[in-house]
């Protein structure tokens, strides 16, 4: 794919996901749990498959993956709180991959490239400071506001990077 095609398309998924997480916190954080649940029950299934189908010798392996699964899921029926960490490190993961690759795109343009990563965290933090400001309803919800808040300035950033990158530019060309 190209990469100017690829920042738009994580730029529009950004600012997507940044605006529901704002605007609908508990329906989209109900929907993460939906999806945790069915990730969670699609795993465990997989892996006890492949544990009965698998070798003698890899398949207690595949037992204990499955055994860890419904650890996890058992203790986050009972402690709701796990759910909420286990997302945030998934989403944290993916934003540092998202914003490691599109620093490093910022980097290998030297038009922008200190600009547009100054500017990218000095709007998330103005904007987070001037909603829990301004707009203090949004955050009853602290962790989904600063999700929300920072997928939606990357997309936007992400949306302008793929705009103002040439036809066919790869980082790995310069």
């Amino acid at each position: 794919m190209d990469t100017k095609l690829a920042c738009l398309i994580q730029g529009v998924i950004g600012v997507f996901f940044g605006l529901l997480a704002l605007l609908l916190p508990d329906i989209t954080l109900t929907t993460f749990l939906a999806f945790f649940w069915l990730l969670l029950i699609g795993g465990v299934l997989v892996l006890l498959f492949l544990a009965i189908t698998a070798k003698s010798e890899e398949s207690i392996f595949f037992f204990m993956i499955s055994a860890a699964l419904v650890f996890v899921g058992v203790g986050s029926f009972f402690f709701h709180g796990i759910v909420a960490i286990i997302f945030l490190l998934i989403i944290a993961g993916y934003a540092f991959y998202t914003g490691f690759a599109g620093i490093r795109l910022a980097l290998a343009q030297p038009k922008t490239k200190y600009l547009l990563i100054a500017g990218m965290f000095a709007i998330d933090l103005l904007l987070i400071a001037g909603i829990i400001r301004y707009i203090p309803m949004l955050t009853q919800n602290p962790v989904m506001m600063v999700l929300g808040v920072t997928s939606f300035v990357f997309g936007i950033f992400l949306i302008l990077m793929g705009w103002h990158l040439k036809e066919g530019f790869l980082p790995a060309q310069q």
